[in-house]
């Protein structure tokens, strides 16, 4: 089976996708360089990206939604849960109940496509699920992009009239998002870490 991560590499090459340093430097690269080449570069950058600093590793699920599509997927699942329609997916989300973060309180970290990383607070007495998890990252991945656009001085160019490249252009708003639409991504797993002083970290695996 190939995965879509795999695909969009593959695609990457004619299209683009990475990611950054501060919003000075950021501009300053995209000002100096060809913006696909920019774009592949933090592509590359993400893949490597390391989160062993964070805190102690506790835990990975996978996000799966089930299909009909054995040819393509031989087990029947698709591998990933998509982030712009997640209402579309939830109902044949694979063990979309279960919780699987037992805490109470969490901080999930958006960095994906982004120079400038997203962070934002959930709170529950119950502890998380899969389905909860992906409805509140699909929201939240709305409202960043949505202050990026409010905040860049660079806009989004629409998709209809993107010639030289078909993927999302560098904006340089708040977090300086790069070479994905909401529409590109997808959530296929999150890992799981404990912070020093206990805090519950969740790290995002987007696909794209």
């Amino acid at each position: 089976m190939i995965s879509k991560y795999l695909i969009a590499t593959t695609i990457l090459i004619s299209f683009l996708n990475c990611k950054g340093q501060s919003k000075e430097n950021s501009n300053s690269e995209v000002n100096s360089k060809n913006p696909i080449e920019v774009i592949i570069e933090r592509e590359k950058q993400s893949t490597e990206k390391s989160y062993n600093d964070i805190g102690e590793f506790i835990s990975r699920f996978e996000f799966k939604v089930k299909t009909d599509n054995k040819i393509d997927f031989e087990d029947g699942y698709i591998p990933w849960a998509d982030i712009e329609n997640p209402q579309n997916d939830l109902p044949l989300l694979d063990q979309k109940d279960v919780i699987i973060i037992p805490e109470n309180k969490i901080k999930i970290i958006i960095d994906y496509p982004l120079t400038n990383q997203y962070e934002f607070v959930l709170k529950s007495n119950k502890g998380f699920s899969r389905g909860q998890l992906l409805m509140e990252i699909s929201k939240h991945y709305y409202l960043l992009f949505a202050e990026e656009e409010k905040t860049a001085t660079i806009k989004t160019i629409p998709i209809n009239k993107r010639t030289k490249m078909a993927n999302r252009n560098i904006t340089d708003g708040k977090y300086g998002i790069w070479g994905h639409d909401i529409a590109d991504m997808d959530l296929s797993e999150i890992s799981i870490y404990r912070a020093k002083n206990g805090e519950i970290i969740v790290i995002l695996n987007v696909v794209s």
